[in-house]
């Protein structure tokens, strides 16, 4: 089902703005300043760029900000405003699946709720529980003994292992890999490597966000818990036993090695990462391929590895680019020195 257009005055009303130019304008997409097409509206928030902005696009902006005689709609904040749109424009994209497709292939013990879509391929082994308005949205693996809460959605080929569990209103974007066996292995003189079963669970709490290509490992005993509104960008890696703590943002390509422990609003940029059993403390920011190695003190801005406060880290970047000429200026001192011996000589 396509999502119907809004008028301008629509969207004014929507996000409590001031109509500037005809109103009866439909807007059917969101687009660039620079590239604007008929019928997207545009969204500005940094004034230095309304100069590059097409003289025919329609502009979400700050109050003020649109030109004489242009057209849009001001407001207070741009980007808290685009995100209302971005999420009307959004709804309707898995609105088109049948409830159940012929070809999913559902348990007859697993408890299915109310308005749940299950779309092509899907699997809903023995003894899950899938809450109302659930997306699965195509080929998703769910394992048995696992738990959806209510809204949550299943993007296509997201597999989910035994005895996991998911929070409500959650997000799990294509490909990634819930509840997965963690990587255990333990020298021994006849095996060589000796393979540790991983008999756990993975605990997903209400409104995370998990992205495409992600894993999840569970514990190896106990769990691994992601808390509360956290967001995980794609490819990133939680290993076992993990504890992600509520609100942390953690970008791609990033690795948290087992029993590690991240507090409330962590973030961790992209390639980053953090040692087995290390503690980081609530609010630490954690730099672009940052290694944290040991326990790391809350509200803490590091990068680096190992990883350091961030302001010494940069004195000594800025002081290793000096070495070059440091050492030209320390071998013309040693040649003066050994003229020097040489002539009293």
């Amino acid at each position: 089902m396509a999502i119907e257009g809004l008028t301008l005055a629509q969207i004014a009303e929507m996000v409590s703005g001031e109509l500037k130019g005809d109103g009866n304008c439909v807007i059917t997409s969101i687009t660039s300043p620079e590239t604007p097409c008929p019928g997207s509206l545009s969204p500005l928030w940094e004034k230095k760029l309304i100069p590059h902005a097409h003289p025919e696009a329609l502009l979400l902006t700050k109050k003020g900000w649109i030109p004489e005689g242009g057209q849009g709609v001001e407001v207070e904040d741009p980007r808290r405003s685009l995100v209302k749109l971005l999420e009307y424009f959004d709804s309707g994209k898995h609105s088109s699946l049948p409830a159940v497709h012929g070809t999913a292939v559902i348990s007859g013990n697993a408890v299915i709720g109310e308005g749940v879509t299950i779309g092509p391929g899907c699997v809903v082994s023995d003894h899950c529980s899938i809450g109302d308005g659930c997306v699965l949205a195509g080929n998703v693996w769910v394992g048995k003994y696992v738990s959806i809460g209510d809204n949550t959605l299943i993007e296509p080929g997201v597999v989910i292992y035994d005895r996991s569990v998911l929070g409500r209103n959650c997000i799990v974007h294509s490909n990634a890999v819930i509840g997965c066996e963690g990587f255990g292995f333990m020298p021994d003189s006849e095996k060589g490597l000796l393979r540790i079963p991983q008999i756990g669970t993975a605990v997903i709490e209400d409104d995370v966000e998990i992205g495409a290509c992600s894993s999840i490992d569970r514990g190896t005993f106990g769990e691994t818990r992601i808390s509360r509104g956290t967001k995980i960008d794609s490819h990133v890696k939680i290993a076992h036993n993990c504890t992600i703590g509520e609100y942390c943002i953690i970008v791609a390509q990033t690795g948290i090695a087992g029993s590690s422990t991240l507090g409330r609003g962590v973030t961790m940029a992209a390639q980053s990462g953090v040692a087995n059993h290390a503690r980081v403390g609530d609010g630490v920011i954690a730099a672009g391929r940052a290694g944290i190695t040991e326990d790391t003190p809350p509200g803490t801005v590091v990068s680096g590895f190992p990883a350091i406060d961030h302001k010494t880290d940069l004195r000594q970047v800025a002081a290793l680019r000096q070495l070059p000429e440091l050492i030209k200026t320390v071998k013309n001192i040693q040649k003066k020195i050994e003229r020097s011996e040489a002539e009293d000589q």
